[in-house]
């Protein structure tokens, strides 16, 4: 790292050395740190980035030791594409992510080329708990100990610092933030902050289940590392001596990124759905009207409609196998009831079609019990268990799963006519 990044951490630790207090003495149950109490410890927050892993931030736990030089940023974020298995455990719901350490010059070296904003918040922690924290840590970087199943709300990287700081405080952060509502759910703030990147955002959309939609509290909410950060600013803990003291002592900004913050709400978005729903029904509709015209209309017509019940089908299948995974947040979805696995009959048969015709009344009949699950699922909105925010997927394949159904009637009716079956 060059020398001026150095220098500029040295003096960045100097000026919050100078918040009033850091220079008193203190028993083991004052915060205050000073003289006495070499380590500091900051929660370090990086705003979210670029690519879709970490749209949602990242945050980790920097412990200065000013006595033995120690200087070490540790953080539950690292992952590599080519650790043995990555598609496999991917695909189990099984992610296997490690923690480890930096310096912090390679820290805002790392985040500032990235263009990412890097907050450093002083925490009021006893000398006791610094020590604990800081044993807690070293342990936890051990070979045997630093690998762990990452899951995207329940256990990632900053709830593990949420739960290690909360160790050490005695649960003080539960206590206090787990009866607190936030006023928003899982899936809320996948929307916000998934806006950016709509293929993933259509891609959670689909997946994520009724368990996305229950409301969570502050704590919960602070698998977040932005809102980790917000919500100690205002928690205050109990001194030995009964008086109470903010957690966070100071907050100052090491790196000043240039990219845009994250968006603060999610934006209606199943408009834009409906209108390629609407799109590809369509289509559909158009490939069907051609279905008679002998073995290259059937041709045609067979490509849009193969392609959307192959994907359809494949998505359905992927829904019913997430019970056999670790992919909790995918159950209980009520997108299966419009991307049925059923619709990888329809996309065989009617590929059949094309030499042997008479296989689209099959097709014909198994699309119009497509059509009718879809319409069950629209319908089943008014019910109070039907309270997933699946508007979006709603929008796109309703239009689609029933011009399907229309178009492969139209095309069986039209031989049963006796309209021409072949070039």
């Amino acid at each position: 790292m060059s020398r001026g990044i150095r220098v500029w951490a040295a003096a960045l630790l100097a000026a919050v050395a100078l918040v009033p207090g850091a220079g008193a003495g203190q028993e083991d149950g004052d915060a205050s740190p000073g003289v006495d109490d070499p380590r500091r410890v900051y929660l370090v927050t990086m705003a979210p980035g670029l690519e879709v892993w970490n749209r949602f931030g990242h945050n980790a736990l920097w412990i200065h030791d000013e006595e033995t030089g120690q200087d070490l940023v540790w953080n539950w974020g690292l992952f590599t594409f080519d650790q043995v298995g990555f598609i496999p455990r991917l695909i189990r719901g099984q992610m296997l992510y490690s923690m480890g350490g930096m310096t912090i010059e390679q820290t805002i070296a790392r985040y500032g080329a990235e263009g990412r904003d890097v907050w450093a918040q002083e925490l009021a922690l006893t000398p006791a708990q610094k020590a604990d924290l800081d044993r807690f840590v070293r342990t936890n970087a051990q070979p045997a100990n630093r690998d762990y199943y990452y899951d995207y709300y329940l256990d990632n990287c900053s709830t593990r610092v949420r739960d290690a700081l909360d160790t050490v405080l005695g649960g003080a952060i539960e206590r206090h933030f787990s009866g607190m509502e936030s006023g928003t759910t899982w899936r809320w703030h996948t929307r916000r902050l998934l806006r950016p990147a709509p293929w993933a955002y259509g891609g959670v959309a689909l997946v994520l289940g009724q368990p996305g939609d229950e409301a969570i509290s502050a704590y919960q909410e602070m698998f977040l590392p932005m809102r980790l950060r917000s919500h100690l600013a205002g928690l205050f803990v109990e001194q030995r001596d009964g008086s109470m003291r903010p957690l966070v002592m100071g907050e100052t900004q090491l790196v000043e990124g240039r990219l845009d913050p994250p968006p603060t709400e999610p934006v209606t978005t199943w408009p834009r759905y409906l209108l390629a729903g609407l799109v590809g029904a369509a289509l559909v509709l158009a490939a069907g009207a051609v279905a008679s015209r002998g073995a290259a209309g059937r041709a045609a017509a067979a490509v849009p409609l193969a392609l959307w019940s192959l994907a359809a089908g494949v998505s359905g299948a992927v829904l019913v196998a997430a019970y056999l995974t670790d992919h909790t947040f995918w159950y209980r979805n009520e997108n299966v009831l419009q991307v049925s696995p059923l619709s990888l009959a329809v996309a065989v048969l009617v590929l059949g079609a094309v030499v042997r015709p008479r296989l689209v009344g099959s097709a014909a009949r198994v699309a119009r019990w497509i059509a009718v699950l879809s319409v069950v699922g629209l319908a089943a909105k008014v019910l109070p268990f039907f309270d997933q925010g699946n508007a979006e997927i709603l929008a796109l394949a309703v239009p689609v799963n029933l011009a399907v159904a229309v178009a492969l009637g139209r095309w069986r009716a039209a031989q049963d006519d006796g309209s021409p079956r072949r070039a």
